[in-house]
């Protein structure tokens, strides 16, 4: 029971930290949705790839529903909030993971984004003919996008309850 409450201590410190941070000089926004100008920037993204965990792979597919953070923004860059939801099929098990990761984004070419960030989920692992368990996890993740118009191509790394590399296609709304 300590390491959970440990690990979402962690998780909730990670999330709340830059609420913590200077604003009014930095030009950082805390709860930017209260701003008439706030856009969510929605976008939905189908992505495969990729999951290993303990030398073993297998391949992972599932959604991933984006926006612009509604809680705090930094005054350079763009933090966006990513939560997914993910299947991963190992022979005689199944993982589901659902996972919030907010990067902190930053154009580095025209339409082309990078960024990184904590990543906070819950992995049910569910054994063939076995018993099934839930885990909270905390990790890290990093990301690429490239934008055409409203359509939205990307590829990212995670490192939550085993690794992840995942190839992302959607649009934005």
């Amino acid at each position: 029971m300590t390491k959970y409450f440990l690990t979402a201590l962690m998780g909730l410190m990670f999330v709340a930290a830059p609420a913590f941070a200077e604003t009014t000089a930095s030009g950082n926004v805390l709860l930017p949705i209260t701003e008439s100008s706030y856009q969510p920037n929605l976008a939905a993204s189908a992505l495969v790839g990729s999951f290993s965990d303990n030398g073993t792979s297998a391949s992972v597919v599932g959604v991933e529903i984006s926006l612009d953070c509604p809680l705090f923004q930094t005054s350079s860059g763009n933090i966006r909030q990513q939560l997914s939801f993910s299947n991963v099929s190992f022979t005689g098990s199944t993982v589901t993971l659902i996972e919030l990761n907010p990067h902190w984004m930053n154009e580095v070419a025209d339409n082309i984004t990078v960024g990184f960030g904590p990543g906070l989920g819950i992995a049910q692992t569910s054994v063939t003919g076995g018993a099934s368990s839930s885990n909270f996890e905390l990790g890290i993740g990093a990301s690429a996008s490239y934008k055409m118009d409203q359509f939205l191509f990307g590829t990212e790394w995670r490192s939550l309850n085993g690794s992840r590399i995942a190839v992302k296609a959607g649009m934005s709304f």
